[in-house]
């Protein structure tokens, strides 16, 4: 579903700007490593024994915005432009969009990863809980290494 609405957005986009297919971190991260990854945090969660800090959700959530607001700075100080941010500092409708889904992403994973940390006696003793810790931290890995290989070319 994430991937699913750049493909939306493909379908009507009459701009020039690389779109997601133009991308690794686009094709290969968002179609298969951040999907692989939410899978594994999934599992992760699964295993444990305590149940989630929800009450924490609110800082999970600011974590998550304020991440997702870095990451679009960052992309706009590098003048980093493509269809989601055409112009430096000037979001498209899909960039906008995109700002919610990375916000959601990244606040999900900050839950995972508190759980993990708040448990991580339980999560050493399961096997199950282990790997899927590893490869989630490998797809967010391989996520990073999509993502330098666009740009650094």
């Amino acid at each position: 579903m994430l991937f699913g609405y750049q493909w939306a957005f493909y379908l009507t986009y009459r701009g020039h700007q690389a779109t997601v297919f133009s991308y690794y971190s686009g094709v290969v991260g968002d179609g298969l490593l951040i999907p692989t990854v939410n899978v594994a945090g999934f599992v992760l969660l699964r295993q444990l024994p305590v149940g989630i800090p929800w009450k924490r959700w609110p800082a999970y959530a600011l974590l998550g915005i304020a991440t997702a607001a870095v990451v679009y700075l960052v992309q706009a100080s590098f003048d980093l432009v493509n269809w989601s941010m055409p112009t430096p500092y000037q979001w498209s409708d899909v960039g906008q969009f995109h700002f919610f889904v990375l916000s959601a992403e990244m606040s999900y994973l900050y839950i995972v990863l508190a759980t993990a940390l708040i448990n991580w006696r339980a999560l050493m003793a399961d096997s199950i809980a282990r790997r899927s810790f590893a490869i989630g931290w490998l797809g967010v890995g391989l996520f990073f290494a999509a993502l330098a290989a666009d740009y650094l070319h």
